[in-house]
Parts: structure tokens; C-alpha cells; sequence
């Protein structure tokens, strides 16, 4: 332990004191250079100085034997060369030059109009280093042209121009009349001569120099000697144990190859074979001394690695490098990068070669996998239906690849894209679609969203394509765009859908007319507009042809309806646009018109062209016209809906079968009436309370007895903001909202009501009749329901009256009768309301399950318009009690009529002559 501590204090001691040498040897040898460097540099720039001064000198001497009235004289031109003071001057240069060893010219210059030119030169006209007066000299610096100015002498070198590189003496000439220079007199010294001499005159303290620092490195390399032998041996060792290490560990595989056999140990190497090396070939170093490196080649690498092993060893070639594979001993191979280069070394070691080697197994998987990736790519790409890409973003859009399906969509070869060579991409994008598709591309790149844009392009032949086309940006590291990729593929086919569908959806496949969809888009737009000019809209209402459609069929219905289709299309202008807005109607958007008078008589011109196809058809039309102003511009779904009602109200007139019926003010009117009635009709519906809902109930004379039988109950509205409502009015707004329903359950309970009073009162023998509408008896469970109020009022079946309309047989027939046949069953009885002006049929009449017809109001009054005998009142009487039905006559007013209906049978009246609707209690009187 005492032994190893000496060693480590005398080691540490020894290197401690070899660091000292060091620095001391290298101090010492830093003052010594530093020394002799300063002596050089001074003598250098001593002698520099010293050549300067004599050149110097010498240029000025020169300078003052020159005549500057010669010089003067000199114009810079051709004529100069005949001239005596030109000949003179080039004599005295030359003889200069000649007599005057270091100087290899000498030379005139002076300046005009801003460039220097040469006066004169020392070289005869035959020198190819001649320049003739005028010759502009363009390697003329700042530092010539500036001495015309300061009129100082300079020395410039080492400069270069066209005959070598100088050391130049520039002296100014003056003009000892005004002191401005007229010329500059230069002599060149070769600069390779000039310091030459320099160097000359240098050699005396060279050798001095020298001579001191051969004497001062011997020393120092004996003072040092001693000391490096020792530090030797250390570092030795230590560098055959860090050669070891690397070699051991290195990741590369290391081998010494003697001509094509492996050596496991030589004289000089020990390490011959490295762990690594056997691990990428799977052979054992022992293994490889029995075998040759041919034969665990691979048979496809073998030939190409002979090849280039024979010009190494032939000496053609310094080393190579070659990927191959060697045979593992399992039969597998390996990839591997192997290097050959010539072992260093001893003559004895001249025949031995370094290989290195580096297992690119994972590479190569890569690169293989890469080879199939882009196999893919390509046929992808060759099967898109389409053309891939990659382009500059530029107004060309240059193309820098363009996949084969480039001719298939453009007609043109990929090959006449790249780089414009043909045609540019943005040639074959159709002209209106070329600032767009830049515009598109301006506003996705910054935002670096994806890009999908249609536009069209134009082949080869000259035809034009719909494409779609799906790209990016491609960026670099400073956000700035390289390129732009993509895919444009053909979309001709689905574009051709796409404007059948398009079409399809804005037209109506019989008439070809715009349908109300695309009507609807066009007022929105207009709407979204807002211009000033005047616009309306006509609608041409036929919906009553529909009336022949059961006479004649569908068909012939259709056909007619295409025929004043294609009548009406001849209205059509810029200013007028016709749509087929609903089966039965058409509308005409009118611009620009001048007033109300010029859409009657455009609506005249259109009752012209209807009459000529309707009139025969005994069927008529309805026009209706929606102004559209300032205040009008309503959603399009308000203006048709306005324009419905008046077409429906013009189509309503009665006394012509064409009317014209303009929207306004008093429309206006009604619709907010109906609206109100709605609003509390819903209320009614919806609420316990009955709101403005009561019943009125008229007396029924029964003519046997001259009593009063029964009551027809009659309902009646107060409304809080119209007063009074007649039941004409509100019962309609009622069946077309469906309210009818509610409301009408709550008349039944009304009616049930007053039949408990009257049996309260002691009148349980009279009955009372409720009127139901075709949307109440067609309802689901309305019998179920009815019965149920019937059982919930505790009244008797055979109070109960239903009175119906005879419309009602025009909805479901079948299905009506049947519902009455169920209450006939139960004891109530069944009454047709308004006989004779509706739906009847004497053979259906008789197969209805009703008690009773009551007879019109209309048929009752013209008992006092014609003769008796000529009144039909009483044949319908007869009718009715044929069929088996009792007969009630309404609206009796006079007493005549009265006898008139008592002579023929009619069992029972009611009207003003009896009594007006009353209340509950007032009937209760009646009865007194």
C-alpha cells in the first residue's frame, strides 16, 4: 500500500514537473521568436522605406526633366503619335526605362471627361504591352484619380491590371501657369522585383537569425529531450489501452485482410478482428482464419466486390466502398456499408488492408420499404381519375411534377406542363375562373387552411371540364410558401347531375316553368336588394279546372294546364319572370311597371289568353295582384300567402267567371279580423272558460199542434275587441283551423245544458237540434265522445237533434253515413240542414240514415216571388216524406208561407214569424 502511494506521488510528481518544462520551454521559445519577429519586421520596413524614398526620388527627378510644355501639348489622341513633343516624350520614357534597371515602365496618364487615359508609354508601337494615346486605362482606382486633385505624389502597390501587378510611383505634372495638374508621370516596378531586392538586402540578418535559432532549438531540444522520453513511455501505454478500448467498442466493425483471407494475429497487430465486426457477420474470428472472404459473400454482390478488390490491389485505386451482404452462418445474410483502404505501416505490411464495416440491414429495409411506398404512390397516382401535382405558387402556377393522369384530363402530356414547356397550367383554366381561383388561393394560404375549389379548364380539344381540385401549401422553415400539392380530379359527370338536379329542383318537370322554390329564393333575394323600382306579383289562379279532371281524367287536365303554361310564357320579359308556383297556379314577378293601370291591363292581356282555353271548358280564373313596397317587403312566405288570398278572393267573385282582385288596405283588414277571431277561438278552445262563446236558441213550431217542439241551438260569438261575430263568419275560421273541434264539444255541453233545463222546467218532451260540421263527425272517437257527454249530462238520446249540411256527403260518404246510422241507433235524431243547396242526389238522399230535411231558407222565400202552383216547395215535401223523412221549413217570415207549407204537408217550421234566436231563459218563456 506504501509502494502504490510512492508510485502515485512520484507519478503525479513527475507530470508536475514535465508541465513546468513545458511552460518554461514555451515562454522561453515565445520570447526568443517575438525578439528575431520584431527585428525582421524592422528591418523589412527599413529597407521598404528606404527603396520607396529612392523611387520616389527618382520619379520626381524624372518628373522635373520632363518639359510640361510637350505635355501640354498632348491631346490623348492618335494625332499625337505624329507629333514632335509626343516623340520626344515617348524617347525620354523609353530611354528611362531602358537605362533604369528596376523600372519596367514608365508612363504618361491624364484625365478627360472623367476617364483616365494614357498620354504616352515607355513601349515601342510593336510591344504587345504598348498602349496608344487616348487608350483609356479602366483600372484606374481612386487613388489615381484622386493625385489630379490633391497634386500630392503617391507609391500604391502591390496593384494588378492587365500586364501584371505593380509597385507604382504616381507623380503630378502641373501647369506652372494656373497649378492644376495636366498629367500624372508613373513608373511600375515589378512587385515579384521589388521585394525580391527587398529580400536580398534581408539575408545578412537572416543568417544571423537563423544561426541564433538553430543554436537556441538545440539546446532547448537537449533540455527537453530528457524529459519527452520519459513522458513516452506513459503515453504509450496509455494510447495502447485507449486503442484497445475504441477498438473493442467501436460500433463500426474493424478487420485486417490479408488478399482475401482474414488475420486473427501478425507480427506488429494484435487486434485484428473486433467484437463488433463478428457480431454484424456472425462469424467468430477463429471461424474466419479457416475461410476466405469470397465465400461468405453473397453470390449476387460477389462480382461487383471482386472488381473493385482487383484494381485495389492493382494499385488503380486508393480504396473503394461497397454495399453488400454477407452469409451468416444460420444461411441468413446481412446488409453492410464495408470500406477497403491500405493498412499503413512497414514493407511487411504492405500487402495487409483495413476493411470496415457497418450493418445497414435497417436502412435497407427502409429503403425497400420506401421502393414499395413510392410503388404505391405511383400506382395510386396512375389510377386517380385525375391529375396529381406539385407547383409554384405563381401566376403560371409552373408546374414542378405532374402525374400521368394529367392527359387523360387535359389532353396534354405531363412532360408540356413542367416548367411551361409547352403550355402554362393557367392557360388551360378557363379565363373567368383564373382571378378567382387566385383569389381562393390568397385567402387559404395565410390561414394555411386546405384548399377545395371548382372551376373549369379547357382541353386540348378545345372542350371544357368541370374539376375539383384538393390542395395545400407547402411552407419552409420561415413560414414562406415553396410549393403548392394537390390532386385535380374530373368532375364533369357529377357537375352534369348536380345542374339536372339543380334544374329539377328550380323547375316543374311538367311546364318547365320555375317552381315556387326558386320563386321563393328569387323574392328573398330581391327582398335583400332593396331597390326603388316599382315591383308586384300576379298570380293566375285555375285551380277550378280541377273540376274537369273528374269529367275527363288527369290527363287531359295536365295537358290543358301546359298549354296555357307554354300561352303564358309568351308574357315573358327581362321585367317579367313566370314561375309555376303551385299545380294549379302561376305568378309573373313584375319590375319597372308604371302603375296600378298597367298591371290591369296586363292582367287583362293574361284573362284573353285564359278565355281562349277555358271559356270552352265552362271554367273560370282568378287573378290576384300583391304591390310590393317600401312597407311591403315582407318574407317571401307572407307575399305569397297574400297573393293566394287574392287570387282565391278574385277566383271568388261572383258574376264573371275571369276577375282581376288587387291586394290592399281592406284585405289588409279582413286578414287581421280573421287573425283576432283565430287568436280567441284558440283561446276558447284551449281555456275552461267559454270566453265570447254562447248559444242562442230558436223555437221549432211543430204545425199539428201549433206548439213549439224543439229548439235549434245556434252559436254565437262576443268578441272583446269586433262586438258581435256572426256565426257565418267565425264558424269557417273554426273548421279550417280544426278548432272546430274543441269549441264544438263545448257547443254540445251547452246544448245538453239547456236540455237539462228545459226538463228541469217541466219539458222533458222537447227536444234540441245542434248543428255539426263533416271535420266533427270524421274525427276520431267523435261518437265515443258524444256518448260520453251524453252519459256525463245524464240526458236523454231522444232530446238530442244533429243537424248536418248536405256538403258533407262530398268528403266520405260512405264513412259519414255510417257514423249517423250508429247515433239513429242510439235515439237521436238526424236532420239535413239546408236542404237543396248543396251536394243532394234523390239516390242518395234516399239511402241517407236521417229523420229529417230542412227545407232552405231560399226555396221558403220563393213562395212569395212565383205562383203557388208553380213553387216546388211542395214536390220537395212530398219527395222527403217518400224517401221517409219528416220535413222542417226554415226562414218562415210571413204567414203565408206558413199556410202555404200547412196545406202541403210540411210538418214543422221555424223563423222570424215564430221567433228570433233568444236566450236560455226567453225560450223557457216561450213555452209558457
Amino acid at each position: 500500500m506504501v509502494g502504490e502511494t510512492s508510485t502515485n506521488k512520484s507519478s503525479s510528481s513527475g507530470n508536475l514537473h514535465s508541465r513546468q518544462n513545458l511552460i518554461h520551454g514555451i515562454v522561453l521559445t515565445v520570447l526568443v521568436l517575438s525578439v528575431i519577429a520584431l527585428h525582421l519586421r524592422f528591418s523589412w520596413n527599413r529597407y521598404n522605406e528606404a527603396a520607396s524614398s529612392e523611387a520616389i526620388m527618382l520619379a520626381e527627378s524624372v518628373r522635373a526633366l520632363l518639359p510640361h510644355q510637350h505635355i501640354a501639348e498632348l491631346s490623348g489622341s492618335e494625332e499625337d503619335t505624329a507629333k514632335h513633343e509626343y516623340i520626344a516624350t515617348k524617347l525620354s520614357l523609353s530611354e528611362l526605362v531602358n537605362t533604369t534597371n528596376p523600372i519596367r515602365f514608365a508612363y504618361l496618364m491624364s484625365q478627360r471627361n472623367g476617364d483616365i487615359i494614357i498620354l504616352a508609354d515607355s513601349e515601342p508601337p510593336d510591344s504587345p504591352d504598348y498602349s496608344p494615346p487616348g487608350q483609356i486605362y479602366d483600372e484606374a482606382d481612386e487613388t489615381l484619380r484622386s493625385i489630379f486633385i490633391s497634386a500630392k505624389t503617391e507609391l500604391t502597390g502591390p496593384t494588378s491590371d492587365r500586364w501584371g501587378t505593380w509597385m507604382s510611383v504616381l507623380v503630378p505634372i502641373k501647369d506652372p501657369a494656373n497649378g492644376k495638374v495636366i498629367a500624372v508621370f508613373g513608373i511600375d516596378y515589378s512587385a515579384s522585383e521589388w521585394y525580391a531586392r527587398l529580400k536580398e538586402r534581408m539575408i545578412p540578418d537572416l543568417v544571423i537569425v537563423l544561426s541564433l535559432l538553430v543554436l537556441f532549438f538545440v539546446l532547448l531540444r537537449l533540455w527537453s529531450q530528457n524529459s519527452t522520453l520519459i513522458e513516452m513511455g506513459k503515453k504509450l501505454a496509455l494510447n495502447e489501452a485507449l486503442y484497445r478500448s475504441v477498438f473493442d467498442q467501436a460500433p463500426t466493425g474493424i478487420a485486417i485482410v490479408n488478399g482475401k483471407s482474414f488475420v486473427s494475429r501478425s507480427e506488429y497487430i494484435h487486434l485484428n478482428i473486433n467484437p463488433m465486426f463478428e457480431r454484424i457477420i456472425g462469424w467468430k474470428s477463429s471461424e474466419l482464419m479457416k475461410i476466405v472472404w469470397t465465400e461468405i459473400t453473397h453470390p449476387g454482390d460477389l462480382a461487383a466486390d471482386l472488381e473493385k478488390f482487383d484494381q485495389f490491389k492493382a494499385g488503380k485505386i486508393d480504396g473503394y466502398s461497397i454495399e453488400k451482404r454477407f452469409l451468416r452462418p444460420d444461411g441468413s445474410s446481412v446488409w453492410t456499408n464495408m470500406k477497403i483502404s491500405h493498412l499503413l505501416g512497414g514493407s511487411d505490411m504492405q500487402s495487409l488492408h483495413l476493411c470496415l464495416l457497418e450493418d445497414i440491414s435497417m436502412r435497407k429495409a427502409a429503403e425497400e420499404s420506401l421502393r414499395e411506398s413510392e410503388r404505391s404512390k405511383a400506382v395510386l397516382l396512375s389510377h386517380i381519375p385525375g391529375m396529381a401535382y406539385r407547383c409554384n405558387y405563381d401566376p403560371e402556377w409552373t408546374m414542378q411534377y405532374v402525374s400521368d393522369g394529367c392527359v387523360e384530363l387535359t389532353g396534354y402530356h405531363p412532360e408540356s406542363l413542367i416548367n411551361n414547356r409547352d403550355i402554362s397550367f393557367n392557360d388551360i383554366i378557363t379565363p373567368e375562373y383564373r382571378a378567382l381561383l387566385l383569389k381562393e388561393w390568397e385567402r387559404t394560404l395565410p390561414e394555411r387552411l386546405p384548399f377545395k375549389y371548382e372551376y373549369e379548364i379547357t382541353t386540348i380539344d378545345g372542350k371544357r371540364k368541370w374539376v375539383l381540385e384538393l390542395a395545400e401549401g407547402i411552407f419552409d422553415e420561415q413560414g414562406e410558401v415553396v410549393a403548392l400539392e394537390g390532386i385535380i380530379i374530373d368532375i364533369s359527370d357529377r357537375k352534369e347531375i348536380e345542374n339536372t338536379l339543380r334544374y329539377n329542383n328550380d323547375h316543374n318537370k311538367w311546364t318547365n316553368l320555375y317552381n315556387r322554390n326558386y320563386m321563393e329564393k328569387t323574392l328573398t333575394n330581391d327582398a335583400i336588394m332593396h331597390t326603388e323600382n316599382n315591383k308586384a306579383l300576379v298570380c293566375v289562379n285555375i285551380s277550378s279546372i280541377q273540376s274537369l279532371t273528374t269529367a275527363y281524367g288527369f290527363n287531359y287536365t295536365q295537358v290543358l294546364i301546359k298549354k296555357i303554361s307554354d300561352s303564358l310564357k309568351k308574357f315573358c320579359t327581362d321585367k317579367r319572370t313566370l314561375f309555376h308556383a303551385h299545380e294549379n297556379r302561376f305568378v309573373f314577378f313584375i319590375k319597372d311597371y308604371k302603375d296600378k293601370d298597367e298591371l290591369l291591363e296586363f292582367s287583362n292581356a293574361i284573362i284573353r289568353t285564359l278565355d281562349f282555353f277555358l271559356s270552352p271548358e265552362r271554367v273560370g280564373a282568378g287573378i290576384g295582384i300583391v304591390e310590393i313596397d317600401k312597407d311591403n317587403e315582407l318574407s317571401a312566405d307572407q307575399l305569397l300567402k297574400k297573393l293566394l288570398i287574392s287570387s282565391e278572393k278574385a277566383l271568388n267573385i261572383q258574376g264573371n267567371d275571369f276577375n282581376v282582385y288587387f291586394y290592399d288596405s281592406e284585405t289588409e283588414k279582413e286578414i287581421v279580423r280573421e287573425q283576432i277571431i283565430k287568436s280567441e277561438l284558440t283561446t276558447i278552445a284551449d281555456n275552461d272558460s267559454d270566453g265570447g262563446l254562447y248559444l242562442q236558441y230558436q223555437p221549432i213550431l211543430d204545425l199539428t199542434s201549433n206548439r213549439i217542439s224543439g229548439f235549434e241551438a245556434l252559436a254565437r260569438l262576443k268578441s272583446e275587441k269586433l262586438g258581435s261575430v256572426s256565426p257565418l263568419e267565425f264558424i269557417p275560421i273554426a273548421e279550417k283551423t280544426k278548432l272546430i273541434i274543441p269549441i264544438g264539444n263545448k257547443i254540445i255541453l251547452k246544448g245538453f245544458g239547456f236540455i237539462n233545463r228545459l226538463k228541469e222546467a217541466g219539458h222533458g218532451d222537447i227536444n234540441v237540434s245542434i248543428n255539426v260540421s263533416a271535420i266533427q263527425l270524421l274525427a276520431n272517437d267523435f261518437t265515443e265522445d258524444l256518448f260520453k257527454m251524453i252519459d256525463e249530462m245524464h240526458v236523454s238520446p231522444e232530446n238530442i237533434g244533429i243537424e248536418i249540411t248536405e256538403s258533407v256527403f262530398s268528403s266520405d260518404y260512405g264513412e259519414i253515413n255510417c257514423i249517423l246510422g250508429n247515433l239513429r241507433e242510439k235515439g237521436i235524431r238526424i236532420g239535413i240542414d239546408d236542404f237543396g243547396t248543396g251536394y243532394s242526389s234523390l239516390a242518395r238522399e234516399h239511402e241517407l240514415n236521417v229523420d229529417c230535411l230542412k227545407i232552405d231558407k231560399y226555396f221558403i222565400d220563393k213562395l212569395l216571388e212565383v205562383d203557388s202552383e208553380k213553387a216546388i216547395t211542395a214536390e220537395i215535401i212530398s219527395i222527403a216524406h217518400k224517401m221517409g223523412h219528416f220535413v222542417i221549413a226554415e226562414g218562415v217570415e210571413y204567414e203565408e208561407q206558413k199556410e202555404y207549407l200547412l196545406k202541403n204537408g210540411c210538418e214543422k217550421i221555424q223563423g222570424y214569424l215564430i221567433a228570433r234566436p233568444m236566450d236560455q231563459d226567453d225560450a223557457i218563456k216561450q213555452l209558457l
